[in-house]
């Protein structure tokens, strides 16, 4: 296509050559200066022009016939001052064909009014986003990218260095606000799209002065910045940036690629509160995205030159060094903006009727327009820029080059193909300190409040050690059981309290947890809370019922109605049922909290956090928050209350009974006042810490483990050391010989084997037996005493009623003979009743079963 072209061309060429050229004018604004606030673009832009119409009258196989010429005004950015020189170029002859603009503000006005004219806008330099509005700017067309062209590449960026929040700082212009908007639309479009939290952005705004908006960013503590503004308030921008401390480690600045290279400097007529170097500081790492400007390809472009000979070619029209030259960057695209001119100049000649010419051109004529019109939309050519081509809405399409600058110059990262998505990265990017990309904001970094090693591991140890001493101590008394030390201190419910000391002891591995070293997964933490809970309720059960059930049996029996039967019982072993049924009791009702709490409210994991503080020995832009993890339920106090209500009364009971109980002393319970003492030292502990560990020090991980793991191994060791202190003691010293003697001295009992004991067993119930029978025996004899003095008594009422009727005047002496044959008589017959009812002897044999039975009993009890 293109070697067709040139022959076209080149056949065109020859035929004219002969004939004197045509000019065509065109015009042309060029901003030689910022005005205030814009874009000095034509300080570079207008050679690279001239120098394009230069080689293209130049060539012969290009408009043969014809010559450029063009008219140019200087618009120092300012919209107003362009409808004056548009107004300049529509009624001033000669007629423009074209019209070539700069800064986004000129061409905005400029091709919004042009289509009334008929003309077509080519612009060099205008990079609005609101210029793509094809029903707004009909007959617009762009060497220069869209700024859109640059937001997806900011994305790429944000996505690349993990950046999830940004903020857009930009001047009030049309082409910034748009921008703005576009960038913003797409991080919803992939918020949308990816269906989850995506990047964030935030926008602060201003118009001539930034010093406002800067101190907005420092307050939102914005870090990754994307600036869109003109050079002149970029560098009121850069030095605000320095006195508000928003650049260095923690801060990365975007700002537009299309500045000078040492746009940073500040130029004495702007009079800038910073130096030269207070600029540089600031302005070192930023990023720019620009779209691709220069060629690198070493294919000549159209113009027989590759863009690095462009850009020889060009500096050589400046004494000064480039780097300063407005517009610089650009000039490339205002260079092939001609050449796009000139070829759309030639398709149109080539299209025309034969009646119509190019040099015909009118305002009105709309055949000439629209023939242009659709070959400007078709041109395609390699320029000095890289490929020129124009979508349907009038737009460049090209590659975005990202540059960073390192050391006061810019050095090249990547290119981003809107076309295809890909992002072209060379890793070459550096960052203060050399620590990799700061972060977006400041790092909130959640530290859980976790009980230090210095608390954590003592403890650990003597809970290990206390478990230890209780299982030894088993063993030991294990041993040792047949000595009448442990067999009369009931040593099941002794082991009872092992048992519950030694899970107490345990329950300090878990409450301790998660540690300084030891992290637990949030998905365990559930568990963790019931087990924290159910083995130190259950260890402190077990250990606490057992002696509470020895202090209440020593009650009861102290408090026995029947003394005598109360000091007989005080000799008498216990059967150890009892204490079982008491601790199961105390159990059940743990277990049936335990049961409902889990059931209907269980434990979960909560975070309580605290405020944030700075490291003092970090350099990284980072907070901590403390978070204090807690097992937690919906209704935790009502059922702490339950608990903790439950076990005090528990505990000021048994601080009663050990009082009442404190000088009792029962033979099978030995040890009842050192349980009394273990009751107390427990009562007071477990009193004072409840109400410090849950309302005083309650978000103090440290204070609250040392106040708990204190009091459990407070409790635990001085519990196990008077329960089996003295035990062991006694073992050690005395030989069991000598227990034997000192046992017999005192009138008790040998120890019993099993068959002993069933023996005993066997003789206690006959015993009761017999006890009863004496019982019924003596109510029998009660009865006959009665019947005997009722009979007595009527018969002494007889006699004397007979004396009184018969009158008889016996002497005294028969009178008490005939009283004592009749009391010997009256009182022979219940004798004789009792022996005709009864068995003959039993009253003896009743008696002396009474009496063996006294006998056998007191044998036993001895």
């Amino acid at each position: 296509m293109f070697v067709r072209s040139s022959w076209l061309l080149l056949w065109g060429g020859i035929a004219w050559a002969s004939a004197e050229p045509v000019t065509l004018h065109i015009g042309g604004t060029f901003p030689m200066e910022s005005g205030s606030g814009g874009w000095a673009g034509g300080e570079a832009c207008l050679p690279a022009v001239q120098m394009a119409l230069e080689d293209v009258n130049n060539r012969l196989d290009i408009l043969p016939g014809y010559v450029l010429n063009m008219t140019n005004h200087n618009s120092q950015c300012q919209p107003g001052l362009a409808m004056q020189q548009l107004y300049d170029f529509l009624y001033k002859p000669p007629t423009k064909l074209m019209l070539l603009t700069g800064c986004s503000p000129v061409t905005t006005v400029i091709a919004e009014a042009a289509p009334v004219w008929k003309l077509v806008v080519l612009s060099y330099g205008g990079s609005s986003p609101a210029l793509s509005n094809r029903n707004r700017f009909p007959t617009l067309f762009r060497t220069h990218p869209s700024a859109n062209m640059q937001n997806p590449t900011r994305i790429h960026i944000m996505e690349k260095f993990k950046w999830k929040r940004f903020t857009i700082l930009m001047s009030v212009e049309e082409v910034f606000v748009t921008t703005a908007k576009d960038l913003e639309a797409i991080v919803n479009l992939i918020k949308a799209l990816a269906r989850k939290k995506g990047i964030r952005v935030d926008r602060q705004s201003f118009y001539g002065d930034p010093t406002d908006a800067m101190k907005t960013l420092q307050r939102q503590d914005a870090r990754i910045i994307v600036g869109l503004f003109y050079v002149t308030e970029a560098r009121k921008v850069l030095c605000q940036a320095y006195h508000n401390g928003l650049y260095g480690r923690r801060y990365v600045w975007f700002f537009i690629g299309w500045y000078a290279d040492t746009w940073y400097y500040p130029p004495p007529e702007e009079h800038l509160n910073c130096t030269a170097e207070q600029m540089a500081a600031a302005a070192e790492y930023h990023f720019t995205t620009e779209s691709v400007m220069l060629s690198r390809d070493k294919v000549p472009a159209i113009s027989d030159m590759t863009g690095m000979q462009f850009q020889e070619r060009l500096t050589q029209h400046f004494q000064k060094d480039t780097a300063n030259v407005g517009g610089f960057p650009e000039a490339p695209l205002a260079y092939d903006a001609v050449w796009a001119l000139a070829l759309a100049f030639n398709c149109t000649r080539n299209n025309l009727p034969p009646h119509i010419r190019l040099e015909n051109f009118s305002y009105d004529n709309k055949v000439i327009a629209d023939t242009l019109f659709q070959c400007v939309k078709n041109t395609s050519f390699r320029g000095v820029s890289g490929k020129v081509m124009f979508s349907d809405s009038g737009d460049r399409i090209a590659r975005t080059q990202i540059e960073q600058m390192q050391g006061g110059k810019y050095k090249i990262m990547g290119y981003y193909d809107t076309t295809t998505g890909d992002l072209e990265w060379y890793n070459k990017e550096q960052w203060m300190n050399g620590r990799g990309p700061p972060p977006d904001s400041t790092v909130i970094k959640k530290h859980a409040m976790t009980v230090s090693n210095e608390f954590y591991y003592p403890t650990i140890l003597f809970s290990v050690l206390g478990i230890l001493a209780c299982i030894l101590i088993y063993l030991f008394t294990q041993k040792h059981h047949e000595r009448l030390v442990i067999f009369q201190s009931q040593p099941e419910c002794n082991n009872i309290l092992l048992v519950g000391c030694s899970l107490c002891l345990f329950s300090l591995f878990l409450i301790g947890l998660p540690s300084d070293d030891i992290s637990v997964p949030e998905s365990l933490f559930p568990f963790l809370c019931h087990a924290r809970v159910s083995i130190l309720l259950f260890g402190f059960t077990f250990a606490y019922g057992s002696m509470f059930a020895k202090v209440w049996i020593v009650h009861r029996m102290g408090a026995t109605e029947n003394q005598q039967l109360a000091s007989r019982q005080k000799d008498e072993p216990i059967s150890p049922t009892k204490f079982y049924v008491i601790v199961a009791a105390l159990t059940a009702v743990d277990v049936f909290v335990c049961f409902v709490w889990i059931l209907i409210d269980p434990l979960h994991l909560t975070e309580q956090k605290f405020p944030l503080f700075t490291p003092a020995d970090s350099e990284e832009d980072e907070m901590i928050m403390p978070v204090l993890q807690q097992c937690q339920s919906n209704q935790q106090e009502v059922w702490i209350g339950i608990i903790m209500g439950f076990k005090c009364l528990l505990l000021v009971f048994g601080t009663f009974l050990s009082y009442e109980t404190r000088n009792l002393k029962l033979r099978f319970i030995n040890d009842s006042r050192f349980v009394g003492l273990a009751i107390y030292n427990v009562a007071v502990m477990t009193l004072v810490t409840a109400p410090v560990v849950t309302l005083l020090i309650h978000g103090k991980v440290d204070a609250n483990f040392a106040f708990i793991s204190l009091t459990v191994l407070i409790c635990t060791y001085i519990s196990v050391g008077l329960i089996y202190g003295p035990k062991i003691r006694h073992i050690i010293k005395v030989p069991p010989s000598a227990d034997e003697v000192q046992q017999n001295g005192n009138n008790g009992p040998a120890i019993m084997s099993k068959i002993d004991q069933k023996r005993y067993d066997m003789l206690k119930k006959e015993n009761e037996t017999l006890q009863k029978q004496i019982e019924e025996k003596e109510r029998k004899i009660h009865e006959c005493r009665e019947r005997l003095e009722a009979l007595t008594t009527s018969s002494e009422t007889d006699n004397m009623n007979a004396q009184l009727l018969n009158g008889n005047n016996k002497p005294l002496a028969d009178e008490n003979m005939t009283y004592s044959t009749t009391t010997t008589l009256t009182t022979t017959i219940p004798l004789i009743d009792l022996q005709l009812n009864g068995n003959p002897g039993q009253i003896y044999e009743t008696e002396n079963d009474d009496d063996r039975s006294s006998t056998s009993s007191d044998e036993i009890l001895l």
